[in-house]
């Protein structure tokens, strides 16, 4: 019989990595998939700017508290159960989204599909975790969000287009559909690969070994912890409900058509396509995690200055919100297991998701409001942006004095030495 050996295991992670890309796709287009048939949507359901916002604070509200109870399922029961029910759950919550007769149907659909779609997402971050520990941990997750902004890419820019094709936006949502049904079926190749492999995770002492959750494990965390979790929360706030709005914001302040907006805020995934690998490459080779972020929160004040007081063309901008949306997450998300062990990092990553969800809750909605109450008018939205990338800000430099006085987790250490050291 042929003996497993941790170099041939491994072999395996760009597999996965490849696999758990496309399965994430899915996910990402879906999430996309109503912004660039935000007009349409708005006209054809007979709602305001505020409303359409909640298409976006109903995805994120249940995770106020599911996807922290979804990453200690995952911790409980393992990865490949607890995640295929949330992909079973995404393929349920935009079939109804693409099905809703009535918006309030349509919201209902967000609303599973929120549930289902950021546990997945902690899933998947797991995942990583597991198969690149010690390895090329954030040039893997660079890459992995490299491909995933092919599914917002290909959202931004071929939703409209789908629309004008088939005479009707829902044709852009049960293209949406249909992926979510692909990655579905692609989790369930992962899990069967992922079982064959579990004997040699169990006798290296891997994720594979589960133990039982305490409640008192949600405040072991160090602050370095919770200051990347609000740093999270901040930069995520400041630019995923800009791009909910932003093909409206560009038809209203350039006068683009939606298909020319899609295409103009897509640059921000092209510059993530690019750039977020090598970020994550650059971080595995130095370190300087927490150096790297300051210059990432920086990036987004000026960007949403411009946006919001001058007329100067938008592609300058937005070029550069897609490097600070290249940095903040190559660099985020693979701090998480350094400064944390395996058996908790479901519970880390579903705490940090939960905090994220509470500003993906308010702030759609809230720079929907500002606009409405702006008569239209999107100045003061992009203040509150910009605003946001203040706080952001705050929270790096924070982080960055805490590792220099010693009170980090090693996020300044390149990757192989940082979780070497074990730091949780």
């Amino acid at each position: 019989m042929k003996v497993e050996t941790q170099e041939t295991v491994f072999r395996l992670r760009w597999v996965v990595l490849m696999i758990m890309g496309f399965v994430i796709i899915g996910c990402y287009y879906a999430y996309d998939s109503v912004v660039p048939i935000a007009d349409s949507i708005i006209k054809d359901m007979g709602i305001t700017r505020a409303q359409y916002g909640l298409l976006f604070s109903y995805y994120s509200v249940p995770n106020l508290i599911m996807v922290l109870i979804g990453g200690i399922f995952l911790d409980k029961v393992g990865i490949r159960k607890a995640g295929t029910l949330f992909a079973g759950l995404c393929v349920l919550g935009i079939l109804l989204t693409a099905l809703g007769s009535t918006f309030r149907l349509m919201l209902w659909g967000r609303l599973i599909y929120g549930i289902g779609a950021e546990s997945l997402l902690v899933a998947e971050q797991m995942i990583l975790a597991k198969w690149f520990r010690g390895k090329e941990l954030a040039f893997a997750m660079g890459l992995n969000i490299t491909v995933i902004r092919l599914g917002n890419l290909g959202s931004l820019n071929l939703g409209a287009t789908i629309q004008k094709w088939s005479g009707t936006w829902r044709t852009a949502l049960w293209v949406a559909v249909a992926l979510i049904l692909v990655s579905f079926i692609l989790y369930l190749v992962y899990s069967r690969l992922d079982k064959s492999k579990e004997p040699f995770f169990k006798s290296s002492g891997g994720a594979g070994e589960l133990e039982k959750f305490k409640v008192r494990d949600i405040f072991a965390f160090r602050s370095s912890f919770w200051l990347i979790t609000l740093l999270c929360v901040t930069f995520y706030s400041a630019v995923l409900p800009f791009i909910a709005f932003s093909n409206i914001f560009l038809q209203k302040k350039f006068g683009m058509t939606a298909a020319q907006g899609g295409f103009y805020i897509s640059l921000v995934f092209v510059a993530t396509m690019i750039c977020t690998p090598l970020f994550g490459l650059l971080v595995d080779k130095i370190g300087k995690r927490s150096t790297i972020l300051i210059l990432g929160s920086l990036l987004l004040i000026p960007v949403y200055l411009i946006l919001g007081l001058t007329s100067l063309h938008p592609a300058f901008p937005i070029f550069f919100l897609g490097i600070s949306f290249s940095i903040v997450p190559a660099v985020l998300w693979s701090c998480v297991p350094i400064m944390v062990g395996e058996k908790r990092l479901g519970t880390a990553y579903g705490l940090i998701v939960l905090i994220q969800n509470i500003g993906l809750t308010v702030f759609p909605w809230l720079a929907g409001k500002i606009t409405d109450l702006s008569g239209g008018e999107y100045r003061n939205t992009m203040l509150l942006f910009s605003s946001l990338g203040l706080f952001g800000l705050i929270f790096s430099l924070s982080l960055r004095f805490s590792e220099r006085k010693g009170k980090g987790m090693g996020l300044e250490l390149p990757t192989k030495l940082a979780q070497a050291k074990n730091f949780d």
